[in-house]
C-alpha cells in the first residue's frame, strides 16, 4: 500500500463521519424543501435532521478528540446520546428565532436554520480536527454502538483511582438511570417518527378570519399606527379594511359600521359609560380562501365627545341588534375628546 493511499485512508476515517452530515443534510433539505410527500422517505429525511445531526455536529466541534486510552473523553455512544438531546434544544432554538422572521415558525425558515447551523459547526469539527495529531483526532469505530449499549447495563469492577466512561455504571442505581436514558431516547425517536408522518397531514392553521384596519402613512404604505383619532363630528378620513380568509373556503362577510358614544375614564383606558349608540353602515364583501380583501371606507364620527366608532364582522346572517358582543370579529377606532 503505497503512502499517499495510506494517508488518504486515514484522512476518510477521521472526515467520513462529519462528510456524511454535510451530505445528508443537503440531501434532506432538498427534499422537505421540495415538498417530498412519500411518508418512509419524509420520515428518513426529517428525523436525523431533527433529532441527530445539528447536535453532533456541535459536539463534533466542541470535542474533536478521540477518547483517552482510559476513558477519558467521548466514545461513539455518547457523543450520539447527547447529539439527541442537543439536537432537540438546538431545533427549539432555531424555531424560537424563526417566530421573530417574516416566515415565523414555519418549515422554511426551521429547515434552512437547522441545516445552516449543521453545515457551520460541521465544517468547524473538521477544521478543529485537522488541527490535532492523527492518533488523537475522533474517528467512528466498528461496533463502538454494540459494545457501548451493553455496557452501560453491565456494572464493571474498577480499580481505586481508574477512570470510568461518561455513562459506565458504577452501581446498580446507575444501572437503572441508563436504562431510562435510553427508554427517553427511544421515546423521542417514536415521538419523532410520528410527527414526522402525522404533522404533514394535519391542517396547518385552525379556521380563522383576520380583520384589521389600516391607513396610509406619510410614505403612502398602509400601516396600522397611523389610524384617524382626532375627527370632530361630521369629519371623515380615508380607511381600509382588510378581511384575511382562512377558513377553507370561500365566504361572503357582512361588516357592520357601528357608533357608540361613550364616557371614558380619566386615563382615556376604561368606558364608565356608554351614553348612546347607533349603526351607521354596513356593506358585504365575498373573500376567497386564502385571500385578503381590502375595503377602501371613508370613516368619522357623526357625534361631539368620546366616541367609538366599531367595525363589526359577521361570517353569516346579522342578528336584529348586531353589537361588540355579539360580532365574529371586532376592531374600531376611537375619537376622544
Amino acid at each position: 500500500m503505497s503512502l499517499a493511499y495510506a494517508t488518504e485512508m486515514r484522512v476518510h476515517q477521521w472526515t467520513g463521519d462529519l462528510l456524511t452530515v454535510l451530505l445528508f443534510s443537503g440531501l434532506a433539505a432538498g427534499g422537505i424543501l421540495s415538498g417530498i410527500s412519500i411518508t418512509p422517505v419524509r420520515v428518513a429525511l426529517a428525523l436525523p435532521l431533527v433529532l441527530l445531526v445539528p447536535g453532533y455536529a456541535f459536539i463534533s466541534s466542541l470535542f474533536p478528540e478521540a477518547p483517552d486510552d482510559d476513558g477519558t473523553g467521548f466514545g461513539t455512544l455518547e457523543r450520539l446520546v447527547l447529539s439527541i438531546a442537543l439536537s432537540l434544544a438546538l431545533v427549539a432554538m432555531i424555531a424560537y428565532v424563526a417566530n421573530f422572521t417574516p416566515y415565523g415558525i414555519t418549515l422554511l425558515p426551521i429547515t434552512v436554520g437547522v441545516v445552516a447551523w449543521t453545515v457551520l459547526f460541521s465544517l468547524l469539527g473538521l477544521l478543529r480536527r485537522a488541527r490535532l495529531p492523527g492518533e488523537k483526532r475522533y474517528r467512528p469505530t466498528a461496533g463502538a454502538h454494540l459494545g457501548g449499549l451493553t455496557g452501560l447495563f453491565t456494572v464493571q469492577s474498577r480499580r481505586p483511582g481508574e477512570t470510568r466512561g461518561a455513562f459506565e455504571p458504577e452501581s446498580g442505581r446507575h444501572v437503572l438511570l441508563n436504562g431510562f436514558l435510553v427508554f427517553s431516547v427511544l421515546v423521542l425517536l417514536v415521538g419523532g417518527a410520528y410527527m414526522a408522518v402525522a404533522a404533514p397531514s394535519l391542517p396547518n392553521e385552525e379556521p380563522h378570519t383576520e380583520f384589521y384596519l389600516l391607513s396610509e402613512n406619510g410614505e403612502g404604505e398602509l400601516t396600522s399606527t397611523d389610524l384617524p383619532t382626532d375627527l370632530s363630528a361630521g369629519e371623515t378620513a380615508p380607511i381600509t379594511v382588510a378581511i384575511e380568509n382562512h377558513e377553507g373556503e370561500r365566504v361572503t362577510y357582512t361588516t357592520v359600521v357601528y357608533q357608540q358614544q361613550v364616557t371614558l375614564s380619566d386615563d382615556g383606558r376604561t368606558v364608565e359609560s356608554v351614553d348612546g349608540s347607533e349603526e351607521l353602515d354596513r356593506f358585504e364583501t365575498t373573500v376567497d380562501a386564502d385571500e385578503t380583501d381590502q375595503v377602501a371606507y371613508e370613516a368619522g364620527p357623526t357625534a361631539d365627545g368620546d366616541v367609538y366608532v366599531w367595525f363589526l364582522l359577521y361570517h353569516g346572517d346579522v342578528p336584529d341588534d348586531p353589537s361588540p358582543e355579539n360580532a365574529d370579529e371586532t376592531t374600531r377606532l376611537t375619537f376622544a375628546d
